[in-house]
């Protein structure tokens, strides 16, 4: 029997290197893919890492989340001097970290299993098939090849480390109790901190292992009943408390960010709702025309009496209320839903985050599929083999379609088309496909395309700021004055998305080097500032901060110290940043104003962020402004020194 069992781990193992095998060869065609969507704002610090000093500076700069995710950061910027050579060798870590993650899950549903007295090869076989049918779904696809996503799989890396570290403990628990349990608190805190400083959705890892040990294992016999509740208490339960605090805190939106997103909190939640039904269907039919990054916006739902939210909403209460209370004779019922739903506790609630992204399902998703697999392979008999065949079959299928996807994917002109034409509605679609088809098809072409998606779609018509700026690089001889036209009437009634900021300023760029005839930096700033007064931008402090930064670069250029200086004020109201404080410095010491630079960075270090980290870079950055000032206001001495005296030799001759 011993014999037979080794025979059966070894054959599983085998299989499961096979399957991780095979995901490397269906993620292998995306490989050839492109930077897409938030990859260049977030990535494009890479470009100036030269030295420790700007790759910390890359590190702690990051503004995607409260904790800036230095440890993602991190390991873009040991990538740094691949970035200019384009997205394959980033690519190839996203897709390895993905592979590992699958190694991890399988060992962390090993220890799952084995603690619910699961025999040795059976609980393998579990486990296997879970992580393998895991890596191979389409749905997850997008959270490789989305370059930037990486902080989102690394910080799973976190949570997976942790909680298997955590559940091999456990399993010794009732040998050495004391020693157990604080090596599970230390690991549970050391790792949930890694995860949320790769990015903030690994604060969830001690609400996953409370739904570990509220559904499918018992109060270890060797802990009384009221210590053990003690700790879960102070080690799972606050820190999950302390999460939906927060979420509490940020659940009232102002008046500004309701006209911003279209939606308040409330209305998020019930389209969340309908959304989370949404993944479950493509994690089981996972048809490449139904993922990805270019989805058309989800309409909102604004009251629970609609028909789709009220039966939305009313099977997740269904759902939750018998995983209450049933979730000890139906643990993996309970473990699939408080899992998915405590997964997605951050990113699907009450955050004015946007409505649709499937990587949001990278841990959340865990909990069915092991439960799927565990429900299938612990029977017996036929069952079993009925089981094991179908996820044999699941497997082959996902892999198949994730091999078409990742094609696609791999194809970034092709991919283009097909988006745009799946996608029609959707902004990021078409001015995807617009930018191949400017060097594959010519401007004239591209200009087309975008006029036709303003003409059928008004709201999106800040992106003939783009199609200005393909004008001035690409077209001699173009009505011009026409598009400024339509972009004064049209932006004060724009969607809000910073790509409009991020198009200003690129033809700021643009009109500042080259003769684009009547179009100059002054008329960038006056379609600025027709786009601030839209009342979805004028409100929001970020963008309001980006655009006083803009006019601040505008007036620089055209000389104008008064609204340089005006400007970069209001900026810095908003928000200070190195960036910002360079950009004052610069100014005051390049008008001769020495003291008022001095002056400026001793306030500035007064302000200094609370994130130590931050607080370094932020008072080195600030002493390398003032040595910069020193450095200045002494060649400036020195060449009045030089003058006056070439003055007085002059006279004597």
């Amino acid at each position: 029997m011993t014999g037979i069992r080794v025979t059966t781990t070894r054959l599983t193992l085998l299989g499961f290197f096979l399957v991780l095998v095979l995901a490397w060869f269906c993620y292998r065609p995306a490989l050839s893919g492109a930077f897409l969507l938030d990859d260049i704002p977030n990535l494009g610090g890479l470009a100036q890492i030269d030295d420790v000093r700007t790759a910390s500076d890359f590190v702690l700069s990051g503004a995607s989340g409260p904790t800036g995710r230095p440890l993602a950061l991190l390991t873009f910027a040991l990538q740094a001097n691949q970035f200019e050579r384009g997205p394959r060798a980033f690519l190839k870590v996203n897709v390895f970290i993905h592979l590992l993650n699958a190694v991890l899950l399988a060992w962390c549903l090993y220890q799952l299993a084995s603690l619910m007295a699961v025999e040795r090869d059976r609980a393998i076989l579990v486990a296997t098939s879970a992580a393998s049918l895991w890596l191979l779904l389409p749905l997850l696809a997008t959270s490789s090849l989305l370059i930037v996503q990486r902080m989102t799989t690394l910080s799973a890396l976190f949570s997976l480390l942790g909680l298997g570290s955590y559940l091999a403990f456990r399993r010794n628990i009732e040998q050495t109790p004391h020693n157990s349990l604080i090596a599970m608190t230390a690991l549970l805190a050391v790792s949930t901190l890694l995860a949320t400083f790769t990015k903030e959705s690994g604060s969830l890892l001690p609400m996953f292992v409370l739904v570990i040990e509220a559904t499918v294992l018992m109060r270890p016999e060797s802990i009384t009943q009221r210590n053990w509740r003690i700790w879960k208490f102070v080690v799972l339960v606050l820190p999950s408390v302390a999460v939906f605090a927060y979420l509490a805190s940020r659940a009232s939106y102002p008046e500004w960010m309701q006209d911003q997103k279209d939606f308040n909190a409330w209305e998020r939640v019930l389209t969340e709702a309908q959304i989370l039904w949404v993944y479950i269907q493509n994690a089981v039919i996972g048809l490449p025309v139904r993922l990805g990054i270019y989805q058309t916006e989800y309409p909102v739902s604004r009251s629970l009496l609609e028909f789709k939210t009220l039966i939305a909403g009313s099977a997740w209460l269904a759902l939750l209320f018998a995983a209450i209370v049933r979730r000890r004779r139906w643990p993996l019922f309970a473990l699939a839903v408080f899992w998915y739903l405590a997964g997605h506790v951050i990113e699907s609630t009450v955050l004015p985050l946007e409505l649709y992204f499937e990587h949001r399902n990278y841990l959340p998703i865990i909990g069915p599929v092991f439960a799927l697999c565990a429900y299938l392979l612990l029977r017996s008999g036929r069952a079993w083999r009925v089981g094991l065949a179908a996820i044999s079959l699941l497997v082959i299928v996902n892999a198949y379609l994730l091999y078409v996807f990742a094609s696609i994917w791999g194809e970034p002109s092709v991919a283009s088309r097909y988006w745009a034409l799946n996608y029609p509605d959707s902004s990021r679609a078409v001015t995807n496909m617009a930018t191949y088809q400017l060097t594959e098809e010519g401007p004239q072409r591209a200009i087309q395309t975008i006029r036709q998606f303003t003409a059928a779609h008004p709201e999106y018509a800040y992106l003939g700021i783009q199609e200005l700026n393909i004008s001035c690089l690409f077209v001699m001889e173009s009505d011009r004055e026409q598009i400024v036209a339509e972009l004064e009437r049209g932006l004060p009634n724009v969607v809000f998305t910073f790509t409009a900021g991020r198009m200003l300023s690129q033809l700021f760029t643009t009109t500042s080097a080259i003769d684009c005839g009547k179009i100059t930096p002054a008329t960038v700033e006056r379609l600025a500032v027709r786009l601030h007064d839209n009342a979805r931008y004028i409100n929001d402090p970020y963008y309001s901060q980006f655009h006083h930064k803009l006019l601040a670069g505008i007036a620089r250029f055209q000389g104008d110290r008064e609204a340089t200086m005006s400007n970069l004020e209001k900026a810095i109201s908003y928000s200070p940043s190195s960036e910002l404080n360079m950009m004052m410095v610069t100014t005051l010491a390049g008008a001769g104003d020495f003291s008022g630079a001095d002056n400026f960075i001793n306030n500035a270090m007064l302000n200094k962020p609370m994130n130590p980290l931050m607080a370094f870079v932020w008072q080195r950055d600030l002493e390398g402004l003032r040595a910069y000032v020193r450095e200045l206001e002494k060649y400036v001495l020195q060449d009045q020194a030089d003058g006056t005296t070439q003055g007085m030799e002059t006279d004597k001759e």
